[in-house]
């Protein structure tokens, strides 16, 4: 250690992070010669090559891989540890990282976050979004601090704990053109469609909830697999066709005579959301607060 001098690790970490000399060199506000020369003091104190210069571009070699993901950890032990001097003074303050399925309903996130960076100024809340097993690997390999899901996944992980969270309704919803009189279970079969997942269609769930398994209507015209709530909903704006959001979701728009609402006039299908975790994971004040103002605000 007496023969590397720390900045120089700073800078090699920039030119990974930014993927080349010249994005480092916009970061630190260095020149790019500046760097260049870092780079080959840093390599030629550690007695190694860091990279494999191919062309213009810079590919680590297998030991710059272990430097750069050794040091990201000590940077998030660095950084947890001046959060736990920060939160020695009382305040939350700090990175809090989130993680959310695609569907997660952005009405209620919008308020929720809202709320709490007004409670908090000093903590600073990112936002990811990613497929369930995506996120579960995330959350496991420390890259994110908390997971919002429909779905518990304390069972994918003896590590992780799931807390629920809030229950929402699932409403079939479109333009009134799709909506004739006298609107039934086989002219809904002749309907447009738009839907998230072809590997698990939500339309299935809503008819087989309401009418029963052998109502799935897998075959039917969707028109459009769009994958996040907020593109179903533009979808149903523009008439596409017809599909399922969360309640709070559509009201607006069912107020504002924008969607009408199909009701089967049976119990409404639900869903549960919930907040995934690793258990006796670190928690310093900024994630503290959060976690409290989530069972605050949702549950």
């Amino acid at each position: 250690m007496n023969d590397v001098d720390l900045n120089k690790l700073r800078v090699f970490f920039a030119v990974v992070e930014q993927g080349g000399v010249t994005g480092a060199a916009k970061r630190l506000a260095l020149t790019r010669s500046a760097v260049s020369q870092s780079l080959s003091s840093l390599e030629g104190a550690l007695g190694i090559s860091l990279f494999d210069r191919v062309g213009k571009r810079l590919l680590l070699t297998r030991e710059g891989q272990v430097l750069s993901e050794r040091f990201r950890e000590h940077q998030l032990e660095l950084r947890r540890t001046l959060d736990e001097i920060a939160d020695a003074r009382g305040r939350a303050s700090g990175p809090i990282r989130v993680g959310l399925f695609l569907g997660f309903p952005r009405v209620r996130l919008g308020r929720f976050l809202a709320a709490f960076s007004s409670r908090h100024d000093a903590a600073h809340v990112r936002v990811r979004y990613a497929p369930q097993e995506d996120l579960d690997a995330l959350l496991l390999a420390n890259r994110l601090d908390f997971v919002f899901s429909f779905q518990s996944r304390a069972g994918s992980s003896p590590r992780i704990t799931a807390t629920r969270l809030f229950e929402q309704e699932l409403v079939l919803v479109g333009h009134r053109k799709f909506f004739h009189p006298g609107f039934d279970l086989d002219a809904l079969a002749r309907t447009p469609l738009v839907d998230y997942y072809r590997s698990d269609p939500l339309i299935d769930r809503w008819l087989a909830h309401h009418y029963g398994a052998e109502a799935a209507v897998r075959g039917a015209d969707v028109r459009v697999w769009a994958a996040t709530t907020d593109l179903v909903l533009e979808l149903l704006l523009n008439r596409v066709g017809i599909g399922v959001l969360p309640g709070d979701v559509a009201e607006p728009w069912i107020r504002r005579r924008r969607l009408i609402r199909f009701d089967p006039g049976r119990p409404p299908l639900t869903d549960f959301i919930w907040l995934n975790e690793v258990a006796e994971g670190y928690r310093g004040a900024a994630l503290t607060a959060f976690r409290a103002a989530s069972l605050e605000s949702f549950a």
